[in-house]
């Protein structure tokens, strides 16, 4: 009987393929498998043996899709694995270990053929893990099969299975799904249906790539199982009732239909979105799927962008991923790729001279960090519909220097920032009390905002403040949490004449919520969704008028003194700093009456004059 011996990671960290017995130099067309042998009983160990063959003539095997947990997991179970004549036990992660488990063959005969990323992928070696990367793409393509492992089953899982199987028996391929149908389950069975969805594999950022690729993909949730296509019909038949019983003002159990809005399908949706453009029409650009996917995390920072490439338009184009590349390294690499494929600067909008721990250059994006309140719809300039077009359809013009860490671009000043109102900061999540302090900042940062409008430009010119504060996109409500949070606002704004009496509503500010009636405390929230709306783009921004009374929603770092300026190849103004020898991003900027290209008339006219911006 092979011997069994232990292997602690710490132990083989830096080594060489060779030093770790069971892991081979692989060659740039070779992947490993692990070939997991099969049980007689649950309670048997999981024992394999790698297996390394060739990317395009590898037998059939699944790909292993599942979270890997935090770093500290790593080690708290383990696993055999069969190296010539040793049996090492390995440390691995328990998702990795129940998935296995999970997913073995219980015949006693029939061995199962997977890819799983911790244990097919030398973990220790930086460049072996680039290069498997790089090749991740094809290996779920290949697969006959994409296992998602969701986790083990527990008391909501097993509710949440029993619940869309109760949907499922009703047929609703060929018959609909109507609102009432909703009300004949209980609210614990769609709470737990919320739980299921929110489990950590869905805010995973390799799930794109993972799934976009599959041929066929099968979700399993302890001894559940499901195909992911009927998963993601049932997120889109209840996002098409609740749609429904919004439309219709459904009121038989508004309890039922409100925990749906704020639930887990829509989670889905937005995971399944992006998806399906990949597999079924085209692949998009890398800073769209960067962009639409802030909110998903990942260990390693590096994979907020490396989990996103192989999927993404010009994929190949992007270089040699590489685990040897700091992330700030990486972050700067991924900047200077996406301005050189698109031959625009929008990229550069997306960071808003926020702190980063990575001291990056002021014009690239730290995508480490989640979008600011993701959750709750909160929208930069940049994925606004119709897009912008401050530049119009003129090319960037542009160079890189100093190793790549300075952006030379050419562009004009339209304007000097001159007056600076208060910081917006919008209503997040918490208890009333908490919530009502945030209401009452916000309502009164509003507030500032409108008596500087009228101190620098005047109330006559209402719909300019009307489309700058909004940043030129304010919408009826088209997310759960605007009709959560307008029901708060209606009790925020009726109360405000007792809270802040200073900030009471007058006739000006009326002019521009048309819809808006005040009865006593009671208001409508269809009406004050409008405002919440609005604040979506708010949140993080502060209102500025320039020297010729400019009005602008700029960004909160940005101060008296800031320039605005139109760069050539962007799509949106940008707030600049002037520091004697370089130039500093603020952050992007709604300007009333530049967004579509007006100010390029000024350059052809000579109004305005074209330089060269070292951007630092």
């Amino acid at each position: 009987m092979a011997s069994l011996v232990s292997a602690e990671p710490e132990a083989f960290h830096g080594m060489s393929d060779e030093a770790i017995p069971m892991y081979e130099h692989l060659q740039n067309n070779e992947i490993r498998l692990s070939e997991v042998k099969p049980a007689s009983n649950e309670d048997e160990e999981v024992v394999c043996r790698l297996r390394t063959v060739s990317r395009d003539a590898a037998p059939n095997y699944k790909a292993l899709s599942y979270c890997w947990g935090p770093p500290e997991e790593r080690g708290k179970s383990t696993i055999i694995i069969e190296t010539g004549n040793k049996r090492v036990r390995w440390p691995v992660t328990p998702t990795l270990e129940m998935a296995l488990r999970r997913l073995r063959h219980t015949d006693g005969c029939t061995s199962l053929l997977i890819w799983a990323d911790a244990v097919c992928i030398n973990q220790e070696n930086e460049e072996e893990k680039g290069q498997q990367v790089q090749e991740m793409r094809h290996v779920y393509q290949n697969a006959e099969e994409v296992s998602i492992w969701l986790g083990p089953a527990d008391q909501d899982s097993v509710l949440a299975w029993k619940l869309m199987n109760d949907i499922f028996s009703s047929n609703p391929e060929k018959h609909p799904l109507e609102p009432k149908r909703l009300t004949q389950f209980n609210e614990s069975q769609f709470r737990a249906l919320q739980n299921l969805f929110r489990r950590d594999y869905f805010w995973r950022i390799w799930i794109v790539q993972e799934i976009a690729c599959a041929k066929r993909a099968i979700v399993y949730c302890g001894p559940e199982s499901m195909p992911w296509s009927r998963l993601l019909f049932l997120s889109e038949t209840l996002d098409k009732v609740l749609a429904r019983a919004r439309d219709e003002d459904y009121q038989d159990d508004s309890a039922t239909v409100f925990l749906m809005m704020r639930g887990g399908p829509g989670i889905l949706k937005a995971t399944a979105s992006s998806i399906v453009s990949f597999s079924e029409v085209q692949a998009q650009p890398l800073l769209d799927l960067l962009c639409s996917h802030m909110i998903k995390g990942s260990t390693d920072p590096r994979d907020k962008v490396y989990g996103l490439v192989g999927i993404s338009a010009d994929w190949s184009y992007f270089g040699k991923i590489s685990y040897e590349r700091s992330i700030r390294a990486t972050f700067l690499h991924t900047a200077q790729y996406i301005i050189s494929m698109t031959q625009k600067l929008n990229v550069i909008c997306l960071k808003q001279n926020d702190d980063n721990s990575h001291n990056l250059p002021s014009w690239v994006a730290d995508w480490e960090r989640r979008n600011i309140f993701p959750k709750y719809g909160v929208k930069p300039l940049y994925i606004r519909q119709p897009p912008f077009a401050a530049s119009r359809s003129v090319k960037a013009s542009f160079s890189f220097t100093r190793d790549g860490e300075v952006l030379n671009a050419r562009g004009f000043v339209v304007d000097t920032i001159t007056t600076v109102a208060q910081n917006f900061h919008d209503i997040g999540p918490g208890t009333a009390v908490v919530g009502s302090i945030r209401a009452c900042h916000s309502l009164r940062a509003f507030h500032n905002w409108w008596s500087v409008f009228i101190d620098k430009i005047g109330k006559e010119n209402y719909e300019v403040f009307q489309r700058t504060f909004c940043g030129g996109a304010w919408a009826p409500p088209d997310s759960e949490f605007e009709q959560d949070l307008s029901l708060r606002l209606a009790f925020f704004f009726g109360m405000i004449g007792r809270l802040l009496p200073e900030l009471q509503i007058d006739s000006d500010l009326l002019l521009l919520l048309p819809d808006l009636k005040i009865e006593s405390c009671v208001l409508e929230a269809r009406q004050y969704a409008l405002v919440f709306s609005a604040s979506r783009r708010m949140h993080g921004k502060r209102f500025v008028v320039s020297s010729t009374k400019l009005a602008g929603l700029a960004p909160q770092a940005a101060q008296q003194g800031d320039e605005i300026v139109v760069l050539l190849g962007c799509d949106f103004p940008v707030v600049m700093r002037d520091m004697g020898t370089y130039w500093t991003l603020i952050g992007e900027i709604y300007v009333d009456g530049i967004m579509y290209g007006e100010a390029m008339d000024g350059l052809a006219s000579g109004k305005y004059v074209e330089n060269s911006f070292e951007i630092r």
